[in-house]
């Protein structure tokens, strides 16, 4: 029988290592950061969008959460194409609900094989026009175009990737009716470009979905921006609100689990947090190996942009690298081994992948096969996640493992939101929330991309190709 909460497992023998004054300091500061998110619990939601800590109740949010499932369930019916249209944040935590929730082959599949549910491609975060262009002419060439719909997504309104794409599929649509075949989900200010455009002519269902003042977008996955998504593909014996309620008691659960004492077993975000900072801060790692064990790079990716454009502030923080197992065990296994010692590396392991595959018997293919003859994929999947742990701990290379007993929206929603909780830990531990100008932390920003920006827009008025 598998348990029904998430664990956390250190190898204690590395991780005991650092010096007790060092373990001190972090427990010190831990017990304070406690402290502060605890009385966060009754401040009014005002303080915490001063904080830019709304997100920790998005799963709150009742009349977000109903117009999202009233959406969808209308929106299934009138459309056979979702598109989604963001970049980062906008979009990531779309992309691993769908890697994780949908038959792998969704779009291939028929109406009734989904579900009721849509086909769903992704795209505005490039201005590559080759996959926008393949996307608009084989739904044309389909009879497809005029049933998508396009959800765009942009806080600001104002993301230029997104944007431009939208500027594209209107024209493409070529209708004066294009934006009824619109769904924008942004920021609810006149500093919204797509605010400002839904005010002149409505959009899909005479509304917007709100993206939240205090809700950034890598920490707006349990907001309209990843639930709408969630909701619109819900597949065969599913629906709209199942799903919603199954993300939003997985998220619930992380929500209680955090507001525990920061030692208790099951407060995972502060066990994380204060592993991956000892050995940051005391032992110089500055890579954090997410070793996702499961045929996943989504979730990986998501946590990339997660903890780097969080956490990398005043010249600290680890890089993230994205792995999957054992696809990463032929790749960059050998130089966690055998290069620089400067990594951690954080496994998820999964107790149950879903359905399975045995190996066949008495296959007659080759005797060096035979040992392999009736084992269950799931089952070789753990040995060898079990096999790469071992060897990183008979080497000397730290590591930990975040043990989910299932694949299923419950779960993968609470680890979300648990790596969230990590996140804001982590950003206190660094000091992140003080002496910032504003006094905004830098943990919910991302000063760092206003160069990019700045300069991008510079070169618009050039010729690039000269």
């Amino acid at each position: 029988k598998l348990d029904s909460t998430l664990h956390f497992g250190v190898d204690n023998e590395i991780a005991g290592s650092f010096p007790q004054k060092a373990q001190q300091k972090v427990d010190t500061a831990l017990q304070s950061i406690h402290l502060l998110f605890q009385d966060e619990a009754e401040a009014p939601l005002s303080e915490l969008e001063r904080g830019l800590r709304a997100w920790t109740r998005s799963h709150l949010e009742a009349e977000d959460i109903a117009q999202v499932v009233v959406l969808a369930t209308r929106a299934r019916e009138a459309f056979s194409v979702l598109v989604t249209i963001g970049v980062g944040g906008s979009d990531l935590s779309a992309r691993v609900f769908h890697d994780s929730f949908n038959h792998p082959y969704h779009n291939l599949l028929s109406v009734e094989e989904r579900g009721g549910a849509p086909e769903v491609y992704f795209t505005g975060d490039t201005f590559d026009p080759c996959r926008l262009i393949g996307l608009l002419g084989m739904l044309k060439a389909r009879n497809l175009l005029h049933k998508t719909l396009f959800n765009v997504i942009s806080k600001s309104g104002t993301t230029t990737e997104t944007m431009a794409t939208l500027m594209i599929i209107r024209d493409a649509l070529d209708d004066v009716n294009w934006h009824q075949q619109i769904l924008a989900t942004t920021g609810l200010t006149a500093d919204s470009v797509l605010f400002r455009m839904h005010k002149q002519s409505p959009f899909y269902g005479d509304t917007l979905l709100p993206v939240r003042d205090g809700v950034g977008g890598r920490f707006s996955a349990f907001s309209p921006v990843g639930l709408f998504f969630l909701a619109m593909t819900a597949g065969k014996g599913e629906t709209p609100n199942a799903r919603i309620r199954a993300a939003v008691e997985g998220v619930s659960q992380a929500h209680e689990a955090f507001n525990l004492a920061y030692n208790h077993q099951d407060n995972i975000a502060y066990q994380l947090a204060r592993w991956i900072h000892l050995f940051e801060e005391v032992d110089g790692k500055g890579n954090i190996v997410f070793y996702n064990y499961a045929d996943s790079s989504c979730l990986g990716e998501w946590f990339v942009q997660l903890y780097t454009e969080s956490i990398q502030e005043r010249g600290g923080g680890a890089n993230v690298i994205n792995a999957k197992g054992p696809t990463s065990n032929h790749s960059i296994l050998n130089g966690i081994i055998a290069g620089p010692r400067d990594k951690v590396v954080l496994f998820i392991h999964w107790e149950e992948l879903g359905p399975g595959l045995v190996l066949p018997t008495e296959t007659g293919m080759d005797s060096k096969l035979i040992e392999f003859e009736g084992l269950a994929m799931t089952h070789m999947q753990t040995a060898s996640y079990r096999g790469t742990a071992l060897d990183f701990s008979e080497n000397g290379v730290p590591n930990a493992t975040l043990t989910v007993p299932k694949r299923n929206i419950r779960f993968i929603c609470r680890l979300m939101r648990l790596l969230m909780d990590t996140i804001a830990v982590k950003g206190r531990l660094q000091g992140l929330h003080l002496d910032n100008n504003g006094g905004s932390e830098l943990t919910y920003l991302q000063d760092g991309v206003e160069g990019y920006k700045r300069n991008f827009r510079s070169f618009l008025g050039s010729s690039v190709n000269s």
